[in-house]
């Protein structure tokens, strides 16, 4: 029995209408798939009924992970935190809010009145593709998902919504629909359009999120320290779903360079659109696993992606992701992330010793000494691939005070990781690329932590964990997205979701 179907999201314009289908199959046993809450079969029912969610729901998710197992050329087989690692829950309405979340073990969507209009954030394809998409990066780069910089966790937005764009592209009719309007205004690069007018009807035309946001933009990257914690959707802010803005900018204007360097003039075929947003795609999947977290995550990211070019195609793309990435103000030198900079007080590593990731004694100490690492302080050492060339990453787990920003995290720390990339270069043990700047990982955290306190998503008391409440009179179920932990004898902030 088909189902109804919206491919993008039910207040987009310009694409493909509503359609009929046939449900996605299930997911094999062997690979990583979903469970579902109880439904009814499969029929054509209109927006809202709660058949038409599910089922909805259920093949916006089946899609997105199809799109990323396509371009990554494997299959997803475990999730990287669900209690049952093959199983992640599918919730299509969990309640009243204007949000939709991650939390490692299922993503979860919502339901919201306001007047005579509700909005479900699991009838769009974008957004449970943005949920997905958390998911999907989880699994590749479960190190990510506790990290206390801004650009990591706009990146892990931003990750969210070029799913959407890669699963909005997927579909071949969207591609016929979208292919003459690439470079000005449309119903892929802008996503969730349904959600923000939500946000928009029920909280005002200044909150951050009552916008849809666009991947075609000119938002110029700049340091989040220095961006206000929030602000209206036309302003870049601190707050990770603004700052993600710049990233997502250079994935689609990235996808624009690549169609012009395949020639031609007007709009692209439909297999030469699909062409360009599968090289991309492709090399966002392998960057996005590869990339050593960093302060300046964005351009870690950009980086590998020059480095996973020219192991994939040549270098044929170098010019095109340095020229989408410097239009956001994000300059690569991407030959200088595995440049020798310095050499460690070592005999030169052999290459048993790069391929196990270890390194010799006098090293580790040396390392210590230069990144400050304190007592009580890790320092983690592993074998790195990156760009085809296998290095070993040494990451000092640095604990930044939280108590300067607010009374409530007096004596709370968040751990900020910093990477230092090391090789075996002629007769030497070198570091590649540099090493972070002393001090700043607390500037970087401070920024980071004061746009949770802004938005109120720390859990201050056990109570707070099950929703924090709104003002008088919004009923929606909010949640935080951090909660501190009691580790030892250190209390820690740690994520424990991904909203929207």
């Amino acid at each position: 029995m088909p189902i109804t179907f919206i491919p993008n999201d039910p207040k987009s314009t310009g694409g493909p209408p509503v359609r009929a289908k046939s449900p996605r199959p299930n997911r094999a046993a062997s690979v990583a798939g979903f469970t579902y809450v109880a439904h009814n079969p499969a029929a054509q029912h209109p927006l809202g009924d709660s058949t038409f969610l599910f089922w909805q729901s259920r093949d916006a998710a089946l899609a997105a992970v199809q799109a990323y197992e396509s371009l990554s050329g494997s299959k997803v087989t475990k999730w990287a935190r669900a209690s049952s690692p093959k199983k992640l829950a599918l919730v299509p309405d969990d309640g009243v809010d204007l949000n939709a979340y991650y939390d490692g073990n299922s993503v979860r969507f919502f339901e919201y009145t306001t007047g005579a209009k509700t909005t479900w954030s699991g009838a769009s394809t974008d957004v449970v593709a943005h949920e997905c998409g958390h998911a999907l990066l989880d699994q590749s780069r479960p190190d990510l998902w506790d990290s206390a910089y801004t650009e990591t966790n706009a990146f892990h937005e931003a990750f969210g919504d070029c799913m959407a764009l890669l699963t909005a592209f997927s579909d071949s009719l969207t591609r016929d629909k979208v292919r003459t309007r690439l470079r000005r205004a449309n119903f892929v690069e802008a996503t969730a359009e349904d959600l923000s007018d939500g946000v928009r009807r029920a909280l005002g035309a200044q909150h951050g999120a009552a916008q849809p946001r666009h991947a075609r933009n000119t938002f110029q990257w700049a340091l989040p320290s220095t961006l206000p914690s929030s602000g209206p959707p036309n302003v870049l802010s601190g707050e990770i779903h603004s700052f993600a803005r710049v990233f997502t900018g250079c994935f689609y204007d990235l996808i624009l360079n690549v169609l012009a360097q395949l020639g031609g003039t007007g709009a692209p075929s439909n297999a030469k659109l699909e062409g360009a947003v599968r090289t991309v795609g492709k090399l966002l999947i392998r960057a996005a696993a590869e990339a050593p977290e960093t302060a300046r995550f964005f351009q870690s990211v950009g980086r590998t992606m020059v480095l996973a070019d020219d192991a994939i195609n040549g270098g044929a793309h170098r010019q095109a992701i340095s020229a989408a990435f410097q239009k956001h103000n994000i300059a690569l030198g991407s030959a200088a992330m595995l440049a020798p900079v310095a050499a460690l007080a070592a005999k030169p590593l052999k290459k048993s010793a790069l391929a196990s990731g270890a390194l010799p004694h006098a090293a580790v100490r040396d390392l210590r000494t230069r990144l400050g690492v304190l007592p009580g302080e890790q320092l983690m050492i592993a074998a790195h691939d990156i760009g085809g060339e296998r290095v070993v990453r040494a990451t000092a787990l640095r604990r930044v005070a939280l108590g300067g920003l607010d009374k409530r995290l007096a004596g709370v720390f968040a751990i900020a990781p910093q990477p230092v990339l090391v090789g075996a270069v002629a007769n030497a043990t070198a570091i590649l690329g540099g090493v972070p700047e002393p001090g700043g990982a607390e500037d970087e955290v401070n920024a980071f932590v004061a746009t949770l306190l802004e938005a109120n998503r720390i859990a201050f008391d056990r109570e707070a964990r099950k929703g924090i409440k709104g003002k008088r009179g919004d009923n929606r179920k909010r949640l935080p997205t951090h909660v501190i932990h009691q580790e030892g004898k250190t209390k820690v902030l740690r994520r424990v979701r991904f909203a929207c």
